[in-house]
């Protein structure tokens, strides 16, 4: 059965490419509004009604993502939001969303742009590899024939171990670029829908027929820091003389 999805997703690759050159992604999102406290506790309805303020402006975000046949930049896209001391910052990383996200397919770059009160502006060179197992199951996306592939998910931002969490993606073949929200990636065609475990990122727009390359920030740095010395930041085990130095990009 594996070997006959194969022949099925080369067959369809085979006819989508050389007939784009790059493109653009607008995608939405939907979180999880499941809260994970019992109704017992004397604090439910506060921290309900504010997860509830919370996910309410989460959803109103959108996402961009630009590639071309090399590389890929993907973008939470900037609305107001002020409500209850929640800004765009945290309704954009709400469900595992990313502020800013750069992909290399040929290098091999991974990069993404954080912006905590915990760490202030950081750029993170990633160094993740995503295995992917491909299903039996397919379905229709804005026209496009997508394809079914989960992945574990080993480590959440802060370092925790997870077990037993599995992300879904819908990736279409006739779309030949092994990108995708979040920094997701490395399937045989575009991911046009993934489901983590705290929301649902979907397409809301697809755009293949522009007559530029879409723009691209690589964001370079010299001072982008590893994802050991994130960790490090944020569970403050880092000295202050070298957190001082790493805060200086918050003057980019």
């Amino acid at each position: 059965m594996k070997k006959y999805i194969l022949i099925i997703l080369l067959f369809i690759t085979s006819n989508g490419i050389g007939q784009i050159k790059y493109g653009t992604i607008q995608y939405g999102k939907i979180t999880n509004k499941e809260i994970n406290l019992s109704k017992n506790s004397p604090v439910y309805k506060d921290v309900t009604d504010w997860v509830t303020k919370l996910n309410t402006e989460a959803d109103k975000v959108e996402y961009t993502l630009n590639f071309t046949s090399e590389e890929a930049y993907f973008f939470a896209n900037t609305i107001l939001i002020d409500n209850d001391g929640i800004g765009f910052s945290l309704a954009a990383t709400v469900g595992r969303g990313k502020l800013k996200y750069y992909q290399n397919k040929t290098t091999n770059e991974n990069r993404e742009y954080r912006d905590t009160q915990r760490t202030g502006k950081v750029i993170i060179q990633n160094e993740t590899e995503q295995v992917w197992t491909i299903l039996n199951e397919s379905k229709k996306i804005e026209g496009y024939t997508c394809f079914k592939a989960t992945t574990p998910f080993l480590t959440d931002e802060d370092g925790k171990k997870k077990e037993n969490i599995f992300f879904t993606a819908w990736f279409s073949p006739q779309i030949p670029f092994s990108f995708g929200p979040l920094g997701y990636g490395g399937l045989p065609g575009l991911i046009l829908e993934l489901q983590t475990d705290k929301a649902a990122f979907f397409v809301k727009k697809i755009n293949l027929s522009l007559d530029k390359t879409p723009e691209i920030d690589k964001l370079t740095s010299p001072k982008a820091i590893t994802a050991e010395t994130y960790l490090q930041m944020i569970r403050g085990t880092y000295s202050k003389e070298q957190l001082q130095g790493i805060q200086e990009l918050e003057s980019k």
